[in-house]
Formats: structure tokens, C-alpha cells, sequence
């Protein structure tokens, strides 16, 4: 079951007293009387829910960061990283192994990304899924600040550029 198809099922729960959104291939159970009040509370229930949602996933565009240069060092696991941003780009390779470009609506670009501290660049360092080092790129310092504000106390500022 997804997450939406959880928050549906439990919005029908609670506010519609539908047990189950399976079908059960029995009238009986398959067809529920509903009073408009009831519908109008679960239809705005599922509204904020994709309100919320909306909210929590910034957007990530893959263009963009040209001229953008390093602001700063986080700690942050690379789940969290993927849970906020979704799946990284692949980098280069070496010097970097994953990426993220952002660019929150009407913002500057931010980048989170490794840089030589993976396995791709020695084997001395971690695979990347166990790196807890990135730095933040942006065109200007004030996309540090903003990206620990998303991140939503899943980051810990480590190093600021000067």
C-alpha cells in the first residue's frame, strides 16, 4: 500500500466510518451512504493532506547551477537526503558521487552534494549511501540558511565559508 493510498484509507476511517477502501465484490459492503457534511470533511481532509505534502517536497530541477560555488559543509545521512529531495544525480564520478540541484520556487539554486569523501574517489572513504558529510553550493551565502530551514533539523551545519 503507498502513503497515499494509507492516508486515503484512514481519512475513510475516520471520517466517513468506511472500514476498507478494498473492494469486496458484495453491495453490502461495497456501498456506503454518506452524508454530504461527512464527504465535505473527508474531501477537505484529503485537500490538506496534498496541501502538506505539497509543502514538504521542494523542487528539484537538474539545471541551473552553473556558477555556483561551495558555502558550506552539513552533516546529514544520505536517507535523509533522499526522503527530502529524492534520488540524487550521479556526479562525476569521482570528486563527487551524488547530487542534488534545488531551486525552491523564485529562490537561488542550491546544490548538496560530496566532494572527494566516497568510495568512488579512494576506498579509504565509506560507500556513498554511508556518507554524512555535504556540502552546500549556492550563488550567494544566504542559500545555507534556507537549505537547514528545508532540511527541517535533519541537517547540522558543520563548516561556513567566509
Amino acid at each position: 500500500m503507498t502513503d497515499v493510498d494509507t492516508i486515503i484509507a484512514e481519512i475513510a476511517r475516520k471520517q466517513l466510518r468506511i472500514e476498507t477502501l478494498e473492494t469486496r465484490k458484495s453491495d453490502s459492503l461495497d456501498f456506503h451512504d454518506v452524508s454530504v457534511w461527512g464527504l465535505r470533511t473527508a474531501l477537505l481532509c484529503a485537500f490538506e493532506a496534498g496541501r502538506k505534502a505539497a509543502r514538504r517536497k521542494p523542487r528539484v530541477i537538474e539545471t541551473g547551477k552553473k556558477d555556483t560555488s561551495y558555502r558550506a559543509t552539513i552533516e546529514a545521512s544520505y536517507q535523509d537526503l533522499v526522503e527530502v529531495w529524492g534520488e540524487p544525480s550521479k556526479g562525476d564520478g569521482y570528486k563527487t558521487e551524488a547530487e542534488w540541484v534545488i531551486r525552491p520556487a523564485g529562490k537561488s539554486v542550491i546544490t548538496v552534494y560530496n566532494y572527494k569523501n566516497s568510495r568512488a574517489y579512494d576506498y579509504k572513504y565509506p560507500e556513498i549511501k554511508d556518507v554524512r558529510e555535504w556540502h552546500i553550493g549556492g550563488h550567494n551565502t544566504d542559500v545555507v540558511d534556507r537549505l537547514l530551514k528545508m532540511m527541517n533539523g535533519r541537517a547540522k551545519l558543520i563548516h561556513r565559508a567566509q
